[in-house]
């Protein structure tokens, strides 16, 4: 079983790695859909948690490829006309390059709950929850299925074994 957090931003990144801090101590598989991976790394996201990126996947898009290809030829083309269309225009690219990796990479049978952690996630969240209608789908993770579960307690420390008194004289 695992829940799927989809965090396209990372403003609420503390909110994030909480939630999954939660669920990794309860034994439950995390995955993350993200734009980029390095400011989840840098937010102290745990390594456990399976990270999917899209940028490269927006990047290969055609209308993302036309922004660079405007950039090159205006600036003032793209910042004044292209970037204002591509802003409204990303929703649906960012479910694109969801829908050609993520989606088909999923195990959705294990998948029990989509975690919709920021408003620029709204839209793949929607054509996930069309798609896999008896999927579990909330902006905060419903705690009650693992609830019940006890938290993994935390390794006790170690205290360094003692060196065998052989080993400390020297004949």
């Amino acid at each position: 079983m695992s829940v799927l957090l989809v965090a396209i931003g990372v403003t609420r990144s503390r909110a994030v790695t909480d939630t999954a801090d939660y669920l990794l101590a309860r034994g439950v598989d995390v995955d993350l859909l993200t734009v980029e991976a390095g400011p989840w790394e840098a937010a102290g996201l745990d390594p456990r948690v399976t990270l999917h990126t899209l940028a490269a996947a927006e990047a290969k898009h055609p209308l993302s490829r036309l922004g660079g290809l405007v950039r090159k030829l205006s600036k003032a083309a793209y910042t004044k006309g292209y970037a204002k269309v591509y802003r409204l225009m990303r929703p649906y690219v960012m479910w694109r390059a969801a829908r050609r990796t993520v989606v088909k990479r999923l195990d959705w049978s294990t998948v029990e709950q989509l975690v919709i952690c920021d408003s620029h996630a709204i839209p793949i969240g929607w054509h996930l929850a069309k798609r896999h209608p008896g999927l579990a789908v909330g902006f905060e993770l419903d705690r009650t299925p693992w609830a019940d579960r006890p938290a993994a307690a935390a390794e006790p420390e170690r205290e360094p074994s003692p060196t065998p008194l052989a080993a400390l004289t020297t004949t």
